[in-house]
Protein backbone atom coordinates (compact mmCIF):
# COMPACT_ATOMS: atom_id res chain seq x y z
CA UNK A 1 0.00 0.00 0.00
CA UNK A 2 1.42 3.39 -0.91
CA UNK A 3 1.76 6.25 1.58
CA UNK A 4 -1.18 8.21 0.13
CA UNK A 5 -3.55 5.25 0.56
CA UNK A 6 -2.14 4.59 4.04
CA UNK A 7 -2.85 8.22 5.05
CA UNK A 8 -6.42 7.93 3.74
CA UNK A 9 -7.00 4.68 5.64
CA UNK A 10 -5.50 6.11 8.84
CA UNK A 11 -7.65 9.25 8.52
CA UNK A 12 -10.76 7.07 8.61
CA UNK A 13 -9.64 5.72 12.00
CA UNK A 14 -9.17 9.14 13.65
CA UNK A 15 -11.05 9.48 16.97
CA UNK A 16 -11.41 5.69 17.18
CA UNK A 17 -9.71 3.33 19.60
CA UNK A 18 -6.89 1.39 17.92
CA UNK A 19 -3.76 -0.51 18.89
CA UNK A 20 -0.40 0.61 17.56
CA UNK A 21 2.29 -2.10 17.62
CA UNK A 22 6.02 -2.22 17.08
CA UNK A 23 7.58 -5.68 17.23
CA UNK A 24 10.91 -7.27 16.47
CA UNK A 25 8.90 -10.01 14.78
CA UNK A 26 7.48 -7.87 11.97
CA UNK A 27 3.72 -8.21 12.35
CA UNK A 28 3.77 -10.91 15.05
CA UNK A 29 2.27 -9.96 18.43
CA UNK A 30 2.62 -13.11 20.48
CA UNK A 31 5.12 -15.08 22.45
CA UNK A 32 7.94 -13.32 24.24
CA UNK A 33 9.50 -11.40 21.36
CA UNK A 34 10.46 -7.76 21.92
CA UNK A 35 7.38 -5.63 21.31
CA UNK A 36 5.34 -2.66 22.41
CA UNK A 37 1.59 -2.36 21.90
CA UNK A 38 -0.38 0.72 22.92
CA UNK A 39 -4.15 0.96 22.82
CA UNK A 40 -5.67 4.42 22.65
CA UNK A 41 -7.50 7.02 20.61
CA UNK A 42 -5.98 7.91 17.24
CA UNK A 43 -5.43 11.63 16.67
CA UNK A 44 -4.19 13.37 13.51
CA UNK A 45 -2.27 16.58 12.83
CA UNK A 46 -1.63 16.81 9.07
CA UNK A 47 0.42 13.76 8.14
CA UNK A 48 1.40 13.13 11.77
CA UNK A 49 -0.57 10.80 14.05
CA UNK A 50 -0.67 10.07 17.76
CA UNK A 51 -2.19 7.22 19.72
CA UNK A 52 -2.93 8.56 23.19
CA UNK A 53 -3.81 6.50 26.24
CA UNK A 54 -2.68 8.96 28.93
CA UNK A 55 0.09 11.49 29.56
CA UNK A 56 2.66 8.72 30.02
CA UNK A 57 1.47 6.25 27.38
CA UNK A 58 1.44 7.50 23.79
CA UNK A 59 3.04 7.04 20.38
CA UNK A 60 3.72 9.54 17.59
CA UNK A 61 4.21 8.38 13.99
CA UNK A 62 3.59 9.36 10.39
CA UNK A 63 2.08 7.45 7.48
CA UNK A 64 5.49 6.38 6.22
CA UNK A 65 6.08 4.42 9.44
CA UNK A 66 3.02 2.19 8.88
CA UNK A 67 3.62 -1.32 7.57
CA UNK A 68 0.12 -2.77 7.90
CA UNK A 69 -3.33 -1.81 9.12
CA UNK A 70 -5.15 -4.93 10.30
CA UNK A 71 -8.84 -4.42 11.13
CA UNK A 72 -9.44 -8.16 11.61
CA UNK A 73 -7.98 -8.60 15.10
CA UNK A 74 -10.22 -9.48 18.04
CA UNK A 75 -8.81 -6.58 20.08
CA UNK A 76 -9.76 -4.06 17.36
CA UNK A 77 -7.76 -2.46 14.57
CA UNK A 78 -3.99 -2.90 14.91
CA UNK A 79 -1.62 -0.51 13.12
CA UNK A 80 1.85 -2.02 12.77
CA UNK A 81 4.79 0.39 12.67
CA UNK A 82 8.37 -0.02 11.54
CA UNK A 83 10.96 2.66 12.13
CA UNK A 84 14.62 2.61 12.97
CA UNK A 85 15.86 3.54 16.41
CA UNK A 86 19.55 3.82 17.15
CA UNK A 87 20.89 1.74 20.01
CA UNK A 88 22.59 3.64 22.74
CA UNK A 89 26.05 2.31 23.48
Amino acid sequence: MNEENMLAELSELVDKKIVVAITSGGIVRRDFISQISIEGKLEQNGTQFRVLRDNNTFCYFDGGDVVLINPLVSSGTVVYLDFKMERLE
